[in-house]
Protein backbone atom coordinates (compact mmCIF):
# COMPACT_ATOMS: atom_id res chain seq x y z
CA UNK A 1 0.00 0.00 0.00
CA UNK A 2 1.52 3.31 -1.10
CA UNK A 3 1.18 6.50 0.91
CA UNK A 4 -0.57 9.54 -0.54
CA UNK A 5 1.19 11.83 1.94
CA UNK A 6 -1.97 12.16 4.03
CA UNK A 7 -2.38 10.40 7.35
CA UNK A 8 -1.87 10.66 11.09
CA UNK A 9 1.58 12.26 10.67
CA UNK A 10 0.96 14.28 7.53
CA UNK A 11 3.37 17.19 7.24
CA UNK A 12 5.48 16.08 10.19
CA UNK A 13 9.15 15.12 10.41
CA UNK A 14 10.13 12.21 12.64
CA UNK A 15 13.56 11.06 13.74
CA UNK A 16 13.91 7.40 14.71
CA UNK A 17 17.04 5.97 16.32
CA UNK A 18 17.91 2.31 15.97
CA UNK A 19 16.05 2.44 12.67
CA UNK A 20 17.99 -0.01 10.50
CA UNK A 21 16.10 -3.15 11.50
CA UNK A 22 13.34 -4.47 13.72
CA UNK A 23 11.11 -2.04 15.57
CA UNK A 24 12.86 1.05 14.19
CA UNK A 25 12.56 -0.04 10.57
CA UNK A 26 8.91 -1.07 10.97
CA UNK A 27 8.15 2.28 12.61
CA UNK A 28 9.92 4.23 9.87
CA UNK A 29 7.82 2.51 7.20
CA UNK A 30 4.58 3.03 9.12
CA UNK A 31 5.31 6.67 10.00
CA UNK A 32 6.11 7.43 6.36
CA UNK A 33 2.96 5.70 5.17
CA UNK A 34 1.09 8.00 7.55
CA UNK A 35 2.56 11.05 5.85
CA UNK A 36 5.75 11.77 7.79
CA UNK A 37 9.19 12.44 6.41
CA UNK A 38 11.49 10.19 8.39
CA UNK A 39 15.12 10.49 9.50
CA UNK A 40 16.54 7.03 10.16
CA UNK A 41 19.53 6.88 12.51
CA UNK A 42 21.67 3.80 13.09
CA UNK A 43 25.28 2.66 13.18
CA UNK A 44 24.91 -0.09 10.54
CA UNK A 45 25.18 1.46 7.08
CA UNK A 46 24.14 -1.46 4.81
CA UNK A 47 21.00 -2.19 6.84
CA UNK A 48 20.28 1.54 7.12
CA UNK A 49 20.42 2.01 3.35
CA UNK A 50 18.12 -0.99 2.90
CA UNK A 51 15.66 0.44 5.43
CA UNK A 52 15.56 3.81 3.65
CA UNK A 53 14.96 2.03 0.35
CA UNK A 54 12.10 0.10 1.95
CA UNK A 55 10.51 3.32 3.22
CA UNK A 56 10.75 4.96 -0.18
CA UNK A 57 9.32 1.89 -1.89
CA UNK A 58 6.44 1.69 0.61
CA UNK A 59 5.49 5.32 -0.01
CA UNK A 60 6.66 5.90 -3.60
CA UNK A 61 8.24 9.11 -2.29
CA UNK A 62 12.01 9.60 -2.44
CA UNK A 63 11.72 12.52 -0.04
CA UNK A 64 9.98 10.32 2.54
CA UNK A 65 13.23 9.17 4.14
CA UNK A 66 16.84 10.07 4.71
CA UNK A 67 19.45 8.54 6.98
CA UNK A 68 22.26 9.47 9.33
CA UNK A 69 24.95 6.97 10.29
CA UNK A 70 25.75 7.45 13.97
CA UNK A 71 27.21 5.42 16.82
CA UNK A 72 25.07 6.71 19.69
CA UNK A 73 27.42 5.22 22.26
CA UNK A 74 29.62 8.20 21.34
CA UNK A 75 28.29 11.43 22.92
CA UNK A 76 29.14 13.77 20.04
CA UNK A 77 27.30 11.55 17.57
CA UNK A 78 23.96 12.08 19.31
CA UNK A 79 23.64 15.81 18.72
CA UNK A 80 25.21 15.51 15.28
CA UNK A 81 22.56 12.99 14.23
CA UNK A 82 19.76 15.40 15.14
CA UNK A 83 21.39 18.37 13.46
CA UNK A 84 22.08 16.47 10.24
CA UNK A 85 18.50 15.27 10.10
CA UNK A 86 17.05 18.71 10.74
CA UNK A 87 19.30 20.21 8.05
CA UNK A 88 17.67 17.87 5.55
CA UNK A 89 14.04 18.64 6.32
CA UNK A 90 14.20 21.95 8.17
CA UNK A 91 12.17 20.95 11.20
CA UNK A 92 11.43 18.19 13.72
CA UNK A 93 8.08 17.15 15.18
CA UNK A 94 8.58 13.62 16.50
CA UNK A 95 11.48 11.84 18.18
CA UNK A 96 11.37 8.08 18.65
CA UNK A 97 14.25 7.12 20.96
CA UNK A 98 14.39 3.47 19.98
CA UNK A 99 18.13 2.65 19.82
CA UNK A 100 19.37 0.23 22.42
CA UNK A 101 21.53 -2.73 23.29
CA UNK A 102 19.76 -5.87 24.42
CA UNK A 103 20.30 -8.74 26.78
CA UNK A 104 22.36 -10.73 24.27
CA UNK A 105 25.15 -8.18 24.74
CA UNK A 106 24.57 -6.92 28.27
CA UNK A 107 23.01 -9.88 30.05
CA UNK A 108 24.03 -11.23 33.43
CA UNK A 109 23.84 -10.34 37.10
CA UNK A 110 25.77 -7.65 38.94
CA UNK A 111 28.28 -10.37 39.79
CA UNK A 112 28.78 -11.68 36.27
CA UNK A 113 28.59 -8.63 34.03
CA UNK A 114 31.82 -6.72 33.54
CA UNK A 115 32.07 -2.95 33.85
CA UNK A 116 32.51 -2.40 30.12
CA UNK A 117 29.20 -4.08 29.26
CA UNK A 118 27.43 -2.41 32.21
CA UNK A 119 28.56 0.97 30.92
CA UNK A 120 27.50 0.06 27.38
CA UNK A 121 23.95 -0.67 28.56
CA UNK A 122 23.68 2.68 30.31
CA UNK A 123 25.51 4.62 27.59
CA UNK A 124 23.26 3.46 24.74
CA UNK A 125 19.96 2.85 26.52
CA UNK A 126 19.95 5.96 28.73
CA UNK A 127 22.75 8.43 28.00
CA UNK A 128 22.10 8.44 24.26
CA UNK A 129 18.40 9.02 24.93
CA UNK A 130 19.30 12.01 27.08
CA UNK A 131 21.71 13.46 24.52
CA UNK A 132 19.47 12.93 21.48
CA UNK A 133 16.52 14.42 23.37
CA UNK A 134 18.63 17.37 24.50
CA UNK A 135 19.49 18.14 20.89
CA UNK A 136 15.94 17.53 19.63
CA UNK A 137 13.87 19.48 22.15
CA UNK A 138 14.77 22.98 20.86
CA UNK A 139 13.57 21.92 17.41
CA UNK A 140 10.34 20.44 18.81
CA UNK A 141 9.78 23.65 20.75
CA UNK A 142 10.38 25.70 17.60
CA UNK A 143 7.76 23.62 15.80
CA UNK A 144 5.20 24.66 18.43
CA UNK A 145 4.63 21.17 19.81
CA UNK A 146 6.06 17.71 19.57
CA UNK A 147 6.07 14.11 20.70
CA UNK A 148 8.90 12.03 22.15
CA UNK A 149 8.48 8.27 22.37
CA UNK A 150 11.03 6.30 24.38
CA UNK A 151 11.56 2.57 24.10
CA UNK A 152 11.72 1.01 27.54
CA UNK A 153 10.96 -2.66 28.27
CA UNK A 154 8.89 -4.95 30.45
CA UNK A 155 12.28 -5.69 32.04
CA UNK A 156 11.75 -2.42 33.92
CA UNK A 157 8.60 -3.91 35.49
CA UNK A 158 9.41 -7.56 36.12
CA UNK A 159 12.51 -9.74 36.40
CA UNK A 160 13.63 -13.06 34.96
CA UNK A 161 15.32 -15.69 37.11
CA UNK A 162 16.43 -17.98 34.25
CA UNK A 163 17.68 -15.09 32.05
CA UNK A 164 18.84 -12.24 34.33
CA UNK A 165 20.05 -8.98 32.86
CA UNK A 166 20.62 -6.52 35.64
CA UNK A 167 22.26 -3.79 33.55
CA UNK A 168 19.49 -3.93 30.95
CA UNK A 169 16.78 -3.81 33.62
CA UNK A 170 18.49 -0.88 35.35
CA UNK A 171 18.76 1.04 32.08
CA UNK A 172 15.11 0.50 31.17
CA UNK A 173 13.94 1.46 34.64
CA UNK A 174 15.88 4.69 34.17
CA UNK A 175 14.08 5.24 30.86
CA UNK A 176 10.71 5.15 32.61
CA UNK A 177 11.82 7.63 35.27
CA UNK A 178 13.35 9.90 32.65
CA UNK A 179 10.15 9.75 30.60
CA UNK A 180 8.01 10.93 33.51
CA UNK A 181 10.43 13.70 34.46
CA UNK A 182 10.69 15.00 30.89
CA UNK A 183 6.91 14.96 30.47
CA UNK A 184 6.47 17.21 33.49
CA UNK A 185 9.22 19.63 32.46
CA UNK A 186 8.21 20.01 28.81
CA UNK A 187 4.43 19.95 29.01
CA UNK A 188 4.46 23.74 29.01
CA UNK A 189 6.08 23.57 25.58
CA UNK A 190 3.34 21.22 24.34
CA UNK A 191 5.92 18.45 24.04
CA UNK A 192 4.53 15.09 25.12
CA UNK A 193 6.85 12.35 26.35
CA UNK A 194 5.76 8.73 26.70
CA UNK A 195 7.37 5.30 26.80
CA UNK A 196 6.61 1.91 25.33
CA UNK A 197 7.45 -1.26 27.25
CA UNK A 198 7.75 -4.04 24.66
CA UNK A 199 7.54 -7.62 25.75
CA UNK A 200 9.06 -10.39 23.67
CA UNK A 201 9.30 -9.06 20.11
CA UNK A 202 10.76 -10.96 17.17
CA UNK A 203 13.94 -8.98 16.41
CA UNK A 204 17.66 -9.65 16.04
CA UNK A 205 18.01 -8.98 19.78
CA UNK A 206 15.76 -11.90 20.76
CA UNK A 207 16.80 -14.62 18.32
CA UNK A 208 17.98 -16.85 21.16
CA UNK A 209 14.61 -17.06 22.92
CA UNK A 210 11.87 -16.45 20.36
CA UNK A 211 11.42 -20.02 19.16
CA UNK A 212 10.94 -21.53 22.61
CA UNK A 213 8.56 -18.75 23.64
CA UNK A 214 6.58 -19.09 20.43
CA UNK A 215 6.18 -22.84 20.93
CA UNK A 216 5.08 -22.31 24.53
CA UNK A 217 2.60 -19.61 23.55
CA UNK A 218 1.07 -21.86 20.91
CA UNK A 219 0.45 -24.42 23.66
CA UNK A 220 -1.23 -21.82 25.90
CA UNK A 221 1.80 -21.56 28.15
CA UNK A 222 3.32 -18.13 28.56
CA UNK A 223 2.04 -15.24 26.47
CA UNK A 224 -1.75 -15.14 26.92
CA UNK A 225 -2.47 -13.80 23.44
CA UNK A 226 -0.81 -16.90 21.98
CA UNK A 227 2.14 -15.51 20.04
CA UNK A 228 5.30 -13.46 20.34
CA UNK A 229 5.17 -9.85 19.23
CA UNK A 230 6.22 -8.50 15.86
CA UNK A 231 8.03 -5.19 15.24
CA UNK A 232 4.84 -3.85 13.66
CA UNK A 233 3.01 -4.30 17.00
CA UNK A 234 5.36 -1.77 18.59
CA UNK A 235 5.34 0.47 15.53
CA UNK A 236 1.57 0.87 15.75
CA UNK A 237 1.82 1.88 19.41
CA UNK A 238 4.60 4.33 18.58
CA UNK A 239 2.45 5.84 15.83
CA UNK A 240 -0.40 6.37 18.29
CA UNK A 241 1.88 8.10 20.79
CA UNK A 242 3.52 10.19 18.07
CA UNK A 243 0.22 11.37 16.58
CA UNK A 244 -2.43 13.82 17.69
CA UNK A 245 -4.63 10.84 18.58
CA UNK A 246 -2.77 10.81 21.92
CA UNK A 247 -2.75 14.59 22.42
CA UNK A 248 -3.75 14.35 26.12
CA UNK A 249 -1.39 11.50 26.99
CA UNK A 250 2.01 12.26 28.47
CA UNK A 251 4.28 10.97 31.21
CA UNK A 252 3.15 7.37 31.04
CA UNK A 253 4.11 4.01 29.60
CA UNK A 254 2.20 1.47 27.54
CA UNK A 255 3.00 -2.21 27.96
CA UNK A 256 2.86 -4.08 24.64
CA UNK A 257 3.50 -7.71 25.52
CA UNK A 258 0.48 -9.83 24.65
CA UNK A 259 -0.56 -9.97 28.30
CA UNK A 260 2.61 -11.60 29.62
CA UNK A 261 3.12 -9.04 32.39
CA UNK A 262 -0.52 -9.35 33.46
CA UNK A 263 -0.02 -13.09 33.74
CA UNK A 264 2.96 -12.69 36.04
CA UNK A 265 1.28 -10.47 38.66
Amino acid sequence: MLSTGAGALAGKVALITGAATGIGRASAILFAREGARVILVDVRLPELEAAVAAVREATDRDEAATYVVADLSQPDACANAVEQGVQTYGRLDVLFNNAGVGTLRVGGTVETIDLERWDLALDVNVRAMYLVSKAAIPHLRAAGSGAIVNTASVAALRSSRPRPSHAYAASKGAVLSLTRAMAVSYGKDRIRVNAICPGLIRTRLTVDIVEAAENAAAEDDGIPIGRVGEPEDIARCALFLASDASSFITGTQIVVDGGATALSV
